[in-house]
């Protein structure tokens, strides 16, 4: 969590969740996307999750680039600090992503994890709880499919090294799904970066996010590897 964001509480729906109701339940898509990050060609880079959770309690990220075994293999692996599973993984269908049913491309997965921060550890360290929604799709489609098609507004976007320049161009898909074609509006918060040093990005990649809130280093796999700034529309005491 920064300082320089709102922290938000934990929800009572995501409080009450059970082992028994999150794998046998009925999925909670809309309220998974309410102020979530949304996080495209995100791979297994958990440092958002590091530095946000607590401003954020739900991170959706997409990419298609990586199997189901190597993400359920991820998340044993390394996990998050402090905290663990509240239950095994829950595999979601298709259908339940977008009931009016969208032609994911193949292969396809999704993977909806919850973590619970240990017992004894710090408050400080963390929120109690927070949801994590990985999907094997590509990064327009996705946002289409959950964002705009639901007219619901992620609190914040990741374009972090995308491996595409679609995903920052200003003037492309991506960027006009998220702020221009969604009912629900833009999202607060920008995080862009990437390999380079802090210097090299002196400003947000998009229009509207001129208030630069902080950088953090790179971490994603234990290594430097560049620095990610965090853009906000608005000052923080006008949020």
């Amino acid at each position: 969590m920064i300082d320089q964001l709102t922290g938000i509480a934990v929800p009572e729906w995501l409080i009450e969740l059970s082992p028994t109701t999150m794998r046998k339940g009925r999925f909670p898509l809309n309220k998974l996307l309410r102020n979530s990050l949304y996080y495209p060609c995100s791979a297994f880079d958990g440092d958002p999750v590091k530095h946000l959770a607590g401003n954020v309690l739900s991170f959706v990220y997409a990419d298609h680039g990586y199997g189901r075994d190597e993400f359920l293999a991820e998340l044993e692996n390394r996990g998050f600090d402090n905290y663990d599973p509240l239950s095994t993984p829950r595999s979601v269908e298709p259908q339940e992503l977008r009931p009016a049913g969208v032609d994911w491309r193949e292969p396809f997965y999704c993977i909806w994890s919850v973590f619970q921060r240990r017992e004894g550890c710090d408050p400080n360290h963390g929120p109690s709880r927070f949801s994590l929604l990985y999907i094997c799709g590509e990064a327009v489609e996705t946002f289409r499919a959950l964002y705009v098609e639901t007219g619901v507004a992620p609190k914040a976007v990741a374009v972090i090294q995308p491996s595409s320049d679609i995903i920052k161009d200003p003037t492309g898909e991506f960027a006009k799904d998220v702020l221009q074609y969604n009912l629900g509006g833009r999202p607060e918060i920008l995080l862009y970066g990437g390999y380079l040093e802090c210097e090299a990005y002196p400003a947000a990649c998009w229009p509207g996010y001129p208030m630069n809130l902080c950088f953090y280093r790179r971490y994603p796999y234990g290594g430097s590897r560049g620095c990610v700034g965090i853009w906000s529309r608005r000052p923080p005491s006008e949020g």
